[in-house]
């Protein structure tokens, strides 16, 4: 072996390792923002009696942290395009633990709510620079496991959230929470600033320009959505129609202003891609009816099962757990076969796993339960990791911060959509309002009907998928 060689083969091995510890590194700051939507929930009744307030206002404690999330999401992926994505994500991860530690201090409500209210806007740095940064920092070939590891993170977070805030909680009180997220915080900067390249942005200065305006009008569209679809739970005065259409309205105002921009927020050409906004759409769907699987669901397991709120909990995890590990599998299957190919069969077994989440529950009880989400999950990870390796995959690189944007906008609208939307199918369904009234029989058919619904949703997005992308060479 010449001496050239060998040097181009160690050189190989420590970008592989490299990009190794990159991949680590950004899986960890991922980590931070999923564990901080999960972890907070098992804390509101404790909040509630600390701080002698409503279960209403202690809500604001998780929606403040979404609808900051939702409202700077894209805002944050496009900043990450224009001024680098590893110095936003820095940014992000220094705000959240910031934020974090504001919250452990924090000596009444509102100020808890608003440090919240500040740690989903670092949140939205690091959810929207994830994306990005994998997308541009690995291979095309290996873009899907690194999704697919990505995907096993936010699925981790989301499972460890209950489990380890109840320990703490139990043991040295809330703030403890916090105070974990904020030694996360520290140690996540501190690798991700020592592990991840530096990226060569050779964008000209003309392109600099940030549409502040309309940030503010996207993000106050997306608030004003995200507080239609939860007015029913938050008592708010004001209807979820007409937040519903005041959303619509500034969208529209929104749309407007970014065609008369030299220098839009969103380049409207982005959507010009078809099958992309067809994936979008499909993710859409998919969150929201995996959100109601876990807002519908235990309506069912407490009236319809009898089931007490720790077997409960217990059955919650389930999902999460094997979203986890079906994650990576996922990602490497994109990799070895292909987006469309797993993109569809994703969605395939998806529509299965809904019909038996129909089903069987309510033949088997505790069993058909679990059995179901063992179809369902691994095949909600298979569509999730190929669409977001198709949609990072397909946008440029001056656009990878807008994509991972949109991406997460698109999860967190339809999350926020499926808790209220399918929570009304299921209610609409009962003879009796009050469900704690409703016969066995009567939870069993709305329960039913709710998730036949369901999926015969993603049945029409999984036949659209495939008309469209029948011609599509890009798409593989």
């Amino acid at each position: 072996m010449t001496e050239e060689t060998a040097n181009a083969n160690a050189c190989c091995d420590e970008n592989r390792s490299f990009s190794k510890a990159a991949l680590f590194c950004l899986a960890l700051a991922l980590l931070m923002p999923t564990l901080g939507v999960s972890i907070t929930n098992v804390a509101l009744p404790e909040l509630a009696a600390r701080f002698h307030a409503s279960v209403a206002t202690v809500s604001w404690v998780v929606i403040s942290y979404l609808a900051s999330v939702t409202t700077f999401i894209i805002g944050a992926g496009v900043l990450g395009d224009i001024w680098g994505r590893k110095p936003l994500l820095l940014l992000g991860v220094g705000i959240f633990s910031f934020a974090s530690l504001l919250c452990a201090i924090s000596g009444n409500l509102w100020l808890l709510i608003a440090a919240r209210l500040i740690q989903g806007f670092g949140a939205a740095f690091i959810l929207s620079q994830t994306l990005a940064l994998a997308s541009v920092a690995f291979p095309k070939a290996k873009v899907g496991s690194a999704m697919g590891l990505l995907s096993t993170t936010a699925a981790i977070g989301t499972a460890l959230g209950p489990v380890v805030g109840g320990a703490l909680l139990n043991v040295f009180g809330w703030q403890s929470i916090f105070w974990l997220l904020f030694v996360m915080g520290g140690v996540s900067f501190t690798i991700c600033a020592l592990f991840i390249p530096n990226e060569q942005l050779k964008f000209s200065t003309t392109v600099k320009q940030y549409d502040v305006i309309g940030t503010l009008l996207l993000g106050l569209s997306c608030l004003l959505y995200a507080l239609s679809v939860t007015a029913h739970s938050t008592k708010l005065s004001v209807s979820g129609t007409v937040l519903f259409m005041l959303a619509i309205a500034v969208l529209t105002v929104f749309l407007i202003s970014q065609r008369k921009r030299r220098f839009p927020l969103i380049n409207l050409a982005f959507f010009q891609h078809k099958l992309r906004n067809l994936t979008l759409a499909a993710n859409f769907l998919v969150d929201a009816v995996a959100m109601s699987t876990l807002v519908v669901g235990p309506y069912y397991l407490t009236y319809g099962l009898g089931l007490s709120v720790m077997e409960i909990g217990m059955l919650m995890a389930v999902g999460p757990v094997v979203a986890a590990c079906s994650g990576y599998p996922s990602g490497k299957l994109v990799d070895l076969i292909g987006v469309k190919r797993v993109m569809l069969l994703g969605l395939l077994q998806l529509i299965v796993g809904v019909v038996c989440f129909a089903w069987l529950p309510v033949q088997f009880g505790v069993y058909g339960y679990i059995a179901a989400l063992f179809i369902l999950t691994p095949g909600r990870q298979l569509f999730l990791t190929s669409n977001h390796t198709f949609v990072m995959s397909s946008a440029t690189n001056q656009e990878k911060g807008l994509a991972s944007g949109i991406l997460n906008l698109v999860k967190n609208l339809g999350l926020m959509t499926g808790a209220s939307v399918m929570v009304a199918v299921f209610a609409s369904q009962l003879k009796n309002e009050n469900i704690a009234l409703a016969t066995q029989q009567e939870l069993g058919a709305a329960f039913t009907a709710t998730f036949l619904l369901a999926s015969a949703v993603i049945g029409v997005s999984l036949i659209c998928i495939y008309l469209f992308s029948a011609n599509n060479t890009e798409f593989k």
